[in-house]
Formats: C-alpha cells, sequence, structure tokens
C-alpha cells in the first residue's frame, strides 16, 4: 500500500476556509481560497500575533521574531518601542480573545500570558507619548542638534537605530524630544508639564541604566554611550530653564553641572575614539567643513581687546602660581574659541569646546567661587549669548552673568564691563 502523501496542517487558516472544510494556504492579508471566491477573509488575528501564538503552541523559543523583513528582539533586556508593541497589538480586542481562547488548550500559559501583557500595555496612553515623542524627535528635534546637513542625518537615522539596541540612549531620545515639546509649548501650562515630567521620567531611566555601560565601554556600545553624553549634556542645558525653577539661582552651579557632563563626553570619546571615528558617528567627532551663514567675525574681534585684558587682570592678581597658570591657560583657550566663531555651524560646537579644554585646576577653582575664575566664566558667557537662538542654550548667557555679578564685590565688577555690555545687560 502506497505511504501517505505528507502534508503540513493549516491551524491558523480562515474561518471561511474551515467552514468550507478546506485547507487554508493563511496567506496574508487573504488566503487563495477567500481570493478565488472573492469573498472576505478574517485571520485570527493579525500576522504577527498568528507568528507568537504559533511559536507558543509549537513550543518554538527561537530569540528574535522576523516580522515583515525586521528583526525585532524579544528578550527581556531589550527597550520594547512603542511602534513595535502597535505592530504587535491584535486588530480588534474580540479577535484577540477569541484567538487566545481558542488556543488556550494547546499553548503554553507562558507562551498566551506574554501575547497578553504586551497587548495590555497599549490600554495606557504612555506608549502612544512616546510615539508623538519619537515622531517630533524624527522629524523636528533631530534638525536642532546640528545646522551640518550630513550631521543631522546622523541624528536622524544612525542614532535611534544604535537606540533600538540600547535602551538608555532610547530613554535620552524621549527626553530631549519630550523637553523640545515643552520650549516649544512653553505658553501652555498643562501641556507643558506633562512634557517636562515624563522628559525627567525618561532621563531617570537612561541614567541608571546609563551608568551600569559606562563600567564596561566596547566596540558594540561605545556609539550609543557617546551619542547618549551628548544627548544628556544638552538636557542639562535644556532643563533649566524648561523646568520652571527659579532662573536667578543656581545658574552656575547648573553650568558646572553642565561642564562635568561635557568633560565626560571627552572622556568617553578619548577611551574609544579609534571605534567611533571609524564607525558610522565619525563625522560628529571630526572637524566639521564650515558653512558660512551668518558670521560673528566682527564681535568676535571685539573679544581680542578684552582677552589681553584678562591676561593683565590675571598678571596683576595676587594670586599663586598655579592658580595664575590655570587661568592663563582658560583665558587662551577662550581666545581660541572667540577666533573660531566664523560660522553659524560652528558656534554651538565652539561654545561646547572651551569647557572641555579647560585644565581641571580651573573647575575646581569656579567650583569654589573664586572672583578670577567667575570673572572668565562671564567672558564665555558672550559666547553662550551669542548662541542664543539654540532652544537648549536660550537665556543661560544672561543668567550665568547676573549671578557672576551678584557674587562679585565691587573691585572685581569691574573686570566684567565688557560681558555686561555684549549681552545686553547695560541697557537694563
Amino acid at each position: 500500500m502506497p505511504s501517505r502523501r505528507p502534508h503540513a496542517k493549516s491551524r491558523l487558516g480562515c474561518s471561511q476556509c474551515k467552514k468550507r472544510k478546506i485547507k487554508c494556504d493563511e496567506r496574508l492579508p487573504r488566503c487563495g481560497g477567500c481570493s478565488k471566491h472573492n469573498i472576505e477573509c478574517t485571520n485570527i488575528g493579525s500576522s504577527v500575533n498568528r507568528r507568537l501564538l504559533a511559536r507558543s503552541i509549537y513550543g518554538c523559543n527561537r530569540q528574535y521574531l522576523d516580522v515583515e523583513g525586521q528583526s525585532v528582539s524579544e528578550r527581556t533586556d531589550c527597550y520594547v518601542s512603542p511602534a513595535s508593541l502597535y505592530e504587535q497589538s491584535p486588530r480588534s480586542t474580540s479577535d484577540a480573545e477569541s484567538s487566545v481562547t481558542s488556543c488556550l488548550s494547546m499553548a503554553s500559559m507562558d507562551g498566551v500570558n506574554k501575547l497578553i501583557d504586551r497587548s495590555s500595555l497599549l490600554t495606557g496612553d504612555r506608549y502612544m507619548r512616546d510615539l508623538e515623542w519619537m515622531h517630533h524627535y524624527s522629524t523636528e528635534t533631530y534638525r536642532t542638534l546640528s545646522e551640518i546637513p550630513e550631521l543631522q542625518e546622523i541624528w536622524k537615522t544612525v542614532v535611534p537605530k544604535e537606540a533600538l539596541a540600547h535602551r538608555f540612549l532610547m530613554h535620552g531620545i524621549l527626553a530631549l524630544s519630550a523637553l523640545h515639546l515643552s520650549q516649544i509649548n512653553s505658553k501652555k501650562g498643562s501641556n507643558r508639564m506633562v512634557y517636562i515630567e515624563m522628559a525627567t521620567e525618561h532621563q531617570s531611566s537612561a541614567l541608571s541604566l546609563f551608568r551600569s555601560e559606562l563600567n564596561r565601554i566596547t566596540p558594540l556600545n561605545c556609539n550609543a554611550l557617546f551619542a547618549f553624553s551628548s544627548i544628556l549634556s544638552i538636557l542639562t542645558f535644556a532643563s533649566s530653564p524648561c523646568t520652571g525653577i527659579d532662573q536667578r539661582m543656581a545658574s552656575v552651579e547648573g553650568i558646572l553641572g553642565a561642564f562635568g557632563l561635557l568633560r565626560g563626553v571627552y572622556g568617553i570619546l578619548h577611551t574609544a575614539w579609534d571605534y567611533i571615528e571609524k564607525g558610522q558617528l565619525g563625522p560628529v567627532v571630526r572637524e566639521a567643513r564650515a558653512i558660512s551663514e551668518r558670521t560673528v567675525a566682527d564681535e568676535a574681534r571685539e573679544a581680542l581687546p578684552a582677552m589681553e585684558y584678562l591676561d593683565e587682570v590675571n598678571s596683576n592678581a595676587s594670586l599663586d602660581t598655579d592658580a595664575k597658570e590655570a587661568y592663563g591657560v582658560s583665558i587662551r583657550k577662550l581666545r581660541d574659541c572667540f577666533q573660531k566663531l566664523n560660522a553659524r555651524c560652528q558656534q554651538v560646537r565652539t561654545a561646547m569646546s572651551w569647557p572641555i579644554t579647560v585644565p581641571p585646576a580651573y573647575i575646581s577653582l569656579l567650583k569654589s567661587r573664586q572672583p578670577m575664575a567667575l570673572v572668565i566664566l562671564a567672558h564665555y558667557c558672550v559666547i553662550l549669548s551669542w548662541v542664543d537662538w539654540c532652544w537648549w542654550l536660550t537665556g543661560w548667557g544672561e543668567r550665568v552673568i547676573r549671578e557672576i555679578y551678584r557674587c562679585l564685590d565691587a573691585r572685581w565688577r569691574l573686570s566684567i564691563q565688557w560681558p555686561i555690555k555684549m549681552v545686553g545687560l547695560a541697557k537694563k
């Protein structure tokens, strides 16, 4: 007797084929039988849910699901993006319930519970907000991170792709986008506070994951660490004017925190320079080409006499040798920054370079609020005032100079007349 020809059973076919008692080929979105008879085809659920059920029923323990050509990790330590949750949701609640009920007798409870848990995550609006913020980042926020098209493209495409494999970077992107939205909606009190609260939550989640990664910088995570460190520096600058905290308070303390993060970015970049420079983020860390749009050369030339004046003040002040040396190096680095401010696309980059290049001794002197250190910082704030068009740096120069003025006595206040004039405080 000839052996029976083997065939694959159709367990997830459409209900129309089951009624006609014919095998369903399970094609999507409409099976072959329904296409032939030109009738509506009702599948058990979405394509993703059917595959999830099939794997739980037949004991498949593959680590990744390949859905429409995209690989989505199912590991518990992977960030579950709002988009992936939405794609994995059933087409309707009734379809999902019927599919789970019909398979309970065959499926493992663990597999079914995973499916139910993922669907229930969509009941809140948290993930819809995350979708909103990711959309805003990919359409608006990324443009504000650079004015060079090549670098904008990296922030738009490469960095979010890195974030899919590194949860701390994904949280950082969402926090940055939420803060950007809070700045755009600064006149809408209720919405603005929602953005700020959720940005704070994402930033907190990102930091807890980020700290553990810093202990093991590798070629696999160095790009994500560098990208997040850059975002974190921006978040530090952006948070103060966005949170509604009294802007007259602790501006120097806030900028010291930002300086610490910027110097940390350099530390990460230094240890993994070769890996990052040869990778997709290479253009971000290399010198950008100058694109002349709006120059500040005239203002920069005005800064050179001010730098000479600072040198003179430092030389004549009664200070110890180490302090004078630290101040002298900081003044020279600041002069270099003023001379590089020849194009708009370089202004933010230049403004962020000075805190990285000053010696650690200067940072220590600034932390102790030494008058000469504050005077140098006031001159740096002129550069911050020139990048006031950048949403996350708006108002910093003026606020810091106001606090410095209050900290200095009458004799030292004479040394910051030029910064006061340049930021427009002399008229107020």
